[in-house]
């Protein structure tokens, strides 16, 4: 109930902000509002209320009229219709096994919930000489970290209309996670435990621009990293323009996993698929939406113990309608129960949590994916057509088999039965 409060709270405050200031107004006469920390202090706490790494955690006055707030210096803020935010398009690919050195073994003493620690597991197992391409002989060394002071710069970056809008920026502060350099670039890492929808380009942009902007000859390689299911995924982006916030583009993703390989034979999964029990789809909770299944098995582990939607939103850092779909999504796999508002893990849940990630708790959850006739039927079509989807076939199941559903949800669904059968090709072999 606390985060539900908050985001209530947070709501109720920019609502209020926007109606003493005209904000609305300002805007549509001017393209841009500018607002202090002052400001927003009678109100609320500035810094709980302007940074949102996320669009699905904006305040819903911000995301209903499709604003953003960006810091313009410390204490400063400009309101208006920018293109903030990055989709993170996260693909499904088999983890590549790095080891960790046997002489270490603080990590195995510890659980790996923080980003900062499951850095430091990239750089032991040499994740990060794999991203930044290093020579044998020089591998990466860490470099600037934490809060530095952003220096000037102005950039451009693109407004809902297409327009573009010169953004000035004095002496704001800068988050870099993880920075580091071997001989041949730079390296600059936003980290995150889970993995998100998007992201606020701002995290990579400002970073590269400080590193841009010391004049170093060597190329400034931005990544996003995730860590979630035990997997480590760097999602590699460049600026085609210095100056341009808005010219993001992807280059590759780099998946890994550590002390293990992800081999589950396919002709045991076959065998799983042809002992389908083929259950009906149910009317008690909707059919899953969540296209990025990493997540919903990450959800796993926070079920066990009763939480609301609100209470796994403030895990996730994201809104409490998504935090509802990965839960309703577990329960779709028949490992969790919902009662009076919380889900919890039942016995078969617990069973599976109590496994790393690995063949034999994935060969469990790929049982119970292909347990349901819509799962069961994709995956088949997968393996008569060599591996590739057949949506209009996948369409056909969804409409016939899953009750209370239609039109434009149809699609939107079949992109999530796509997105769960590659991660089951993602670990079999």
């Amino acid at each position: 109930m606390a985060k539900q409060k908050a985001e209530t709270k947070a709501n109720v405050a920019w609502q209020q902000i926007f109606d003493k200031y005209d904000i609305l107004q300002h805007i549509q006469n001017e393209g841009v509002f500018s607002i202090t920390a002052d400001q927003i202090k009678p109100f609320y706490e500035p810094r709980l209320i302007t940074k949102f790494d996320w669009s699905t955690s904006l305040p819903k006055l911000l995301k209903s009229n499709h604003l953003a707030i960006l810091p313009t210096n410390r204490g400063t803020y400009s309101i208006a219709p920018f293109k903030a935010y990055k989709k993170l398009d996260v693909k499904i690919m088999k983890p590549t096994p790095m080891p960790l050195p046997d002489w270490i073994q603080t990590f195995d003493k510890f659980d790996i919930t923080s980003e900062a620690v499951a850095l430091n597991v990239a750089k032991a197992t040499g994740m990060i000489d794999v991203i930044m391409n290093s020579p044998e002989e020089f591998p990466a060394v860490d470099t600037i970290t934490g809060r530095i002071g952003s220096g000037d710069f102005n950039y451009n970056i693109a407004m809902r209309d297409n327009s573009i809008y010169n953004f000035t920026v004095k002496k704001a502060q800068v988050e870099i996670d993880a920075g580091f350099e071997n001989i041949d670039s730079m390296a600059v890492i936003e980290a995150k435990s889970h993995i998100p929808d998007d992201f606020m380009i701002r995290q990579l942009y400002h970073p590269y621009r400080v590193y841009y902007d010391l004049g170093i000859d060597k190329p400034i390689l931005p990544f996003y990293f995730t860590y979630a299911d035990e997997v480590y995924n760097f999602y590699q982006y460049e600026f085609k323009d210095y100056n341009n916030y808005s010219s993001i583009q992807s280059v590759r993703q780099f998946s890994f996993i550590v002390d293990k390989t992800l081999n589950l034979n396919i002709d045991v999964v076959k065998e799983i698929s042809a002992k389908s029990p083929m259950l009906p789809e149910s009317n008690d909770f909707p059919y899953p939406q969540a296209n990025t299944f990493p997540m919903v098995l990450d959800t796993i582990k926070y079920l066990d113990q009763p939480r609301d939607k609100y209470e796994l939103a403030e895990q996730f850092s994201f809104n409490s309608r998504q935090s509802d779909y990965y839960a309703n999504s577990v329960r779709f796999l028949g490992l969790a129960t919902k009662e009076h508002g919380k889900y919890q893990l039942n016995e078969l849940g617990r069973q599976v949590n109590a496994l790393p990630n690995s063949n034999a708790r994935n060969q469990l959850i790929i049982k119970q994916i292909l347990s349901h006739i819509t799962f069961k039927k994709a995956f088949d079509s997968y393996i008569r057509n060599f591996g590739e989807a057949d949506d209009a076939y996948i369409e056909q199941v969804l409409g016939k088999y899953v009750p209370n559903i239609s039109g434009s949800t149809i699609p939107r669904r079949v992109s999530t039965v796509k997105q769960w059968i590659n991660w089951i090709f993602s670990v079999i072999v």
